[in-house]
């Protein structure tokens, strides 16, 4: 083995290392924070399959439950038997950060959004492990809320790391996560950015809709990249692109549709029904084609946490 194969070799080991070392301490986390509040297990649940799945299709070695959580595994399947019965069939409805936001949120109140920053702000710090490829940590946390009620959603970014991974979970949650107009919103673009012919479900947010989002680890405030002004009519955004549905404004902002349905008259656009059918036979096609590629055999439902 030559140099350059020898230093090949060592970052994939180190790169596999990483992944069963993060996984074990964001699950953790999770563990610990339900401790505080046992009726919080869900979330504990939740994580599990989703860490659980992205270790299967992980490349080039799947990272099995018992890779991540070693001599802990039997103890751990007892409590949450799902998420090892269930993650090479079923998909995961969410990355593995949201999770953790969502436990957060729990934990403290909605209504309590500094501290919640804050908290995720802790957890994403302890979470970092400098040149490590896999965190499961998300970059951005998003906070949306009608200006007149003070309301707080919270989303965060896509926690998966990996092109093939990205493009799976925001097909996902186009199919079944998202309110249906974030998903419109999203779906008007293929995932090789080109905008969709004959369909745009892109929307323009009403001047009392906040969608603020913010770096999880250093809290400063960021403007919306130019996918999220593209899909949601968000104004001042950087030249900054990803890839559509990766950013924490589409969580943040599903979840303000979905409990202020009230806004979503005045700021969704009506679609073609039989158009749109189109565009979600391809948006499945496309997730499907990437499990074949990963040797995941799909049962076509989604996991339900437990």
């Amino acid at each position: 083995m030559d140099a350059k194969q020898q230093k090949k070799a060592e970052e994939l080991l180190l790169a596999e290392a990483s992944f069963r070392r993060n996984a074990f301490r964001i699950i953790q986390i999770m563990i610990e924070l339900c401790n505080e509040k046992p009726g919080c297990r869900v979330y504990v649940d939740e994580i599990l399959h989703s860490i659980f799945f992205l270790g299967f299709i992980h490349k080039p070695q799947q990272c099995t439950p018992n890779d991540i959580l070693g001599e802990f595994m039997p103890q751990m399947e007892g409590i949450f038997p799902g998420p090892f019965e269930n993650y090479n069939s079923k998909l995961p409805r969410r990355t593995p950060f949201s999770s953790v936001l969502d436990m957060v949120v729990s934990l403290l109140g909605p209504d309590r959004e500094i501290n919640i920053l804050e908290r995720l702000k802790e957890i994403a710090n302890d979470m970092s492990e400098p040149k490590s490829k896999y965190q499961f940590t998300s970059s951005t946390i998003c906070v949306s809320q009608r200006k007149d009620v003070q309301r707080s959603y919270y989303g965060a970014s896509m926690s998966c790391t990996g092109k093939k991974e990205g493009q799976i979970m925001i097909a996902v949650s186009c199919l079944c996560t998202w309110h249906y107009s974030v998903s419109n919103a999203v779906m008007t673009y293929k995932p090789d950015k080109n905008k969709r012919k004959n369909f745009d479900g892109t929307m323009k947010l009403q001047e009392y809709v906040k969608c603020q989002a913010s770096n999880v680890k250093s809290g400063e405030k960021m403007p919306p990249c130019r996918s999220c002004g593209h899909l949601f009519g968000l104004e001042e955004p950087s030249n900054q692109m990803w890839p559509y549905g990766n950013c924490a404004e589409a969580e943040s902002l599903s979840k303000l549709l979905y409990g202020e349905e009230e806004i979503v008259k005045n700021v969704v656009p009506s679609v073609d029904c039989k158009m749109r059918e189109q565009v979600v036979k391809e948006v499945k096609a496309h997730l499907e084609e990437k499990l074949q590629e990963s040797e995941f055999q799909w049962d076509s439902s989604y996991y339900i946490p437990q």
